[in-house]
């Protein structure tokens, strides 16, 4: 069984569509819409047999000129041997093709791997002594931020030598902002 539905689009002439009379699968597929030299609009739509089993997030698409597009079709669980129709749709209704596309049950070759949510959690070594608990320290870059961590030092120390020269509370308390905000700025850096 093929894995996808490929359908083209725009070859021959515009609004064209190229596409197989017939698809069968046991599961969720792709329709990759493979288009030509002209962007165009195209609508899917599933018919009421086969909508009863499977649906498409959204049946409205525009595809970009010399462009492929991707659009999912999802296969509910459910009762099998259910065959409907694919309608595609361009240029607002020029064209119009079906595609018999027919549902059937899995073979019995093909095994089914239920995933549990415990394997979406890292497995810890008991033994590992260099273990750092989660926490990650912060690449400082210092070749990137060496100017801002001068100028920083720079700022601290005219802010410093003003507070000291000056007898006045204003300057002390502009320069405990200077101090302040390099604080910030450098732990803005380091997170």
């Amino acid at each position: 069984m093929p894995d996808s539905l490929p359908v083209r689009l725009n070859d021959d002439r515009l609004h064209d569509i190229q596409t197989r009379t017939s698809f069968e699968t046991a599961d969720s597929f792709p329709i990759l819409l493979h288009n030509g030299d002209a962007p165009v609009h195209v609508h899917l739509h599933l018919d009421d047999a086969l909508s009863s089993v499977a649906s498409i997030p959204a049946n409205n698409h525009f595809v970009d000129a010399n462009s492929t597009q991707q659009v999912d079709v999802e296969v509910a669980d459910g009762p099998r041997a259910v065959e409907g129709q694919v309608k595609i749709v361009t240029g607002h209704g020029a064209e119009t093709d079906y595609v018999t596309v027919s549902i059937v049950e899995p073979e019995e070759g093909e095994e089914v791997v239920d995933v549990d949510e415990t394997l979406a959690a890292p497995v810890r070594d008991e033994d590992d002594e260099d273990a750092d608990d989660g926490y990650e320290l912060p690449d400082l870059s210092l070749g990137r931020n060496a100017p801002v961590a001068v100028l920083g030092v720079l700022a601290i120390t005219v802010a410093a030598g003003s507070a000291t020269l000056s007898d006045s509370v204003a300057v002390l308390f502009g320069a405990l902002a200077v101090l302040a905000s390099v604080v910030a700025a450098g732990y803005l850096l380091a997170r």
